[in-house]
């Protein structure tokens, strides 16, 4: 029995269905306003997540017994702004930061059973992007709050947390 444990083999991690989807709800439509491509963006995001997950594909593998892998979706997107809005003469600053969220569905390669189902979600932190949003060049409209570069380092970071509790769950 004992020897069985030690001579286990370890299962490959392998990446399955990579995918984008937009976020719903009133912000994806208040970001939409302010004229956020949405489809350029998700193209952009599915490129960088292929380029960051460095794990073979299940498809260009032979399958073994042990084999896992993972379907990942980036679930929700938003860009955040810093902008605001007039009830009469009183302006109501309306702020959002930033915020990417992943979620990753981990099965059995030949079963396709389902064994663990994670998620996680990275924003930018409220002090930096406070720090940005009352800079001259965003208050004079010349630039966002957020950087497209920003979006790039959340997902980044997203994927390697998300990676990590893949590891950890197979």
């Amino acid at each position: 029995m004992r020897q069985r444990l030690i001579q286990r083999e370890q299962p490959r991690l392998l990446v399955g269905d990579l995918a984008v989807t937009a976020s719903r709800g009133a912000m994806r439509q208040l970001e939409r306003l302010g004229g956020a491509e949405t489809p350029a963006m998700e193209r952009v995001l599915l490129a960088e997540l292929e380029e960051l997950i460095c794990l073979p594909r299940a498809t260009d593998v032979v399958p073994r017994d042990t084999d896992l892998a993972f379907d990942l979706v980036v679930q929700g997107y938003r860009f955040g702004s810093a902008t605001d809005f007039a009830i009469g003469p009183i302006p109501i600053p309306l702020w959002w930061r930033p915020k990417v969220r992943l979620e990753a569905q981990l099965f059995h390669l030949q079963s396709r059973k389902a064994k663990a189902a994670l998620h996680v979600v990275e924003a930018m932190p409220w002090a930096v992007f406070a720090g940005r949003a009352v800079s001259w060049q965003v208050l004079l409209g010349l630039q966002a709050p957020a950087r497209p570069t920003d979006m790039g380092l959340l997902l980044r970071k997203a994927a390697e947390r998300l990676l990590s509790q893949l590891r950890a769950a197979a």
